[in-house]
């Protein structure tokens, strides 16, 4: 009973502020979210009745001091955003990293807050189940197997398919669009890379026992460079896939997204 009532108590709170720089986008998100492995994973602790009493006081008065963010731009290769210049693209994506940071901080606090909570007994199973899910989720992605193989070529691993693949493109299209992927791949590894050891550090900060905003900043600043030019070159490399289509194609695809997004907001009541 009580894992369900822990479950119900924070699923509300984390999947409607995960954070941004770390969730990933598509059907499975809330699967695969920060929030939901939170969830889980406290799920299988022993929690009492006071430490779930805490526990819910401390979720009430997140969700009561601390609004959703506004969603962040989707499609960085719609019409009104692919002919950005390089420094209007700097811009945007500065003012999404400064705006998303407080809310992140904030996260980051409550997750500190509720470790503070747990027994040393319990932080240890909580690690114990964190190396599990990690395990299950590199054999679930080949992640081993992956890795050997593109080591033994000097390459990382390779990147999803590529993209617009549900259009009629051309061979020359298919080439350039393959061209423009490999050439991104090495970037997009060294991406998840920092990304990863940004997550690895945040989480040792919020368990240090010294988490404050001043740390948490310092942190931020240690990798904003970082993450704004992984940003950056992220929406120019989407930019040139984009161009790369026809204008009948960016309007095929436009009007697909504009559908998607409609049903999206339908569903959600947004």
């Amino acid at each position: 009973m009580k894992s369900i009532l822990i479950a119900g108590l924070l699923a509300t709170t984390f999947t409607l502020a995960h954070s941004a720089n770390a969730a990933p986008q598509g059907p499975q998100m809330r699967d695969h979210a920060p929030g939901m492995e939170m969830i889980k994973t406290l799920s299988r602790l022993s929690l009492s009745s006071e430490q779930l009493d805490e526990v819910k006081k401390l979720v009430t008065a997140f969700k009561t001091n601390h609004e959703r963010p506004d969603a962040p731009l989707e499609h960085p290769d719609k019409p009104d955003l692919a002919t950005l210049s390089e420094s209007e693209i700097r811009s945007l994506v500065e003012t999404r990293i400064q705006n998303q940071q407080s809310h992140q901080f904030a996260i980051a606090e409550l997750r500190s807050e509720i470790y503070n909570l747990l027994s040393e007994s319990q932080r240890n199973m909580l690690t114990k189940f964190e190396a599990e899910r990690e395990a299950n989720r590199e054999v679930a992605h080949g992640g081993k197997r992956n890795t050997v193989r593109s080591a033994m070529r000097g390459q990382p691993p390779r990147g999803p398919r590529l993209p617009f693949e549900e259009l009629q493109l051309t061979d020359e299209q298919l080439a350039s669009l393959e061209t423009l992927n490999a050439t991104f791949r090495e970037t997009r590894f060294q991406h998840k890379v920092t990304m990863d050891a940004l997550r690895n550090a945040e989480q040792a900060l919020v368990r240090s026992g010294n988490f404050s905003e001043s740390a948490w900043d310092a942190l931020y600043a240690e990798y904003k460079d970082d993450l704004i030019n992984a940003e950056i070159e992220n929406m120019t490399h989407k930019q040139a896939t984009f161009a790369v289509l026809t204008d009948a194609q960016q309007a095929e695809i436009q009007q697909k997204r504009e559908n998607v997004d409609a049903l999206r907001r339908l569903f959600s009541g947004n």
